[in-house]
């Protein structure tokens, strides 16, 4: 992946995660609406960690000169489905290759120590991301549909 490519790349995770973060915003609200706290408290938490990685990609966009209007280009949010099921809201955003597609930005960025830095404090969260989505599929497989929603309230 060439630098500019990178860069591309880096700026759409922006947009990926201010939309993401609006998804799991409204997957919070309909959850907790529906009793099943823990899994609605997951929801804001990853929400309120998304839009934070958005401002930070803004932030860096900013310190590598980029203006309001390239910004408006580049970050161009990306929306998201809302869906009312716990189970489809946790496969819609399962994404096993997200950790190697930031894994490869960030070796483009090698010559940029702060985005690179940045690029990885973002792949260490996506693991646990990914860890607990995994987690919560795999028991909703085991303790089957019904009982996962009895232990998400």
């Amino acid at each position: 992946m060439t630098k500019k490519e990178a860069l591309k790349q880096f700026a759409m995770a922006g947009a990926v995660w201010f939309g993401n973060s609006k998804q799991h915003f409204a997957f919070s609200a309909y959850d907790r609406l529906q009793g099943w706290n823990k899994l609605a408290d997951k929801w804001k938490e990853e929400a309120e960690e998304e839009w934070e990685e958005a401002e930070e990609v803004l932030n860096r966009l900013v310190e590598l000169g980029y203006k309001p209007a390239e910004l408006q280009k580049l970050m161009k949010t990306v929306e998201f489905p809302f869906y009312d099921d716990p189970k489809q809201q946790i496969e819609s955003d399962f994404n096993p290759d997200a950790v190697k597609i930031m894994s490869e930005m960030a070796q483009a960025f090698a010559d940029d120590y702060p985005t690179q830095k940045l690029i990885q404090k973002w792949i260490d969260g996506e693991k646990d991301h990914m860890a607990w989505e995994a987690q919560y599929l795999y028991l909703i497989e085991k303790l089957g549909y019904d009982n996962f929603l009895m232990a998400m309230m």
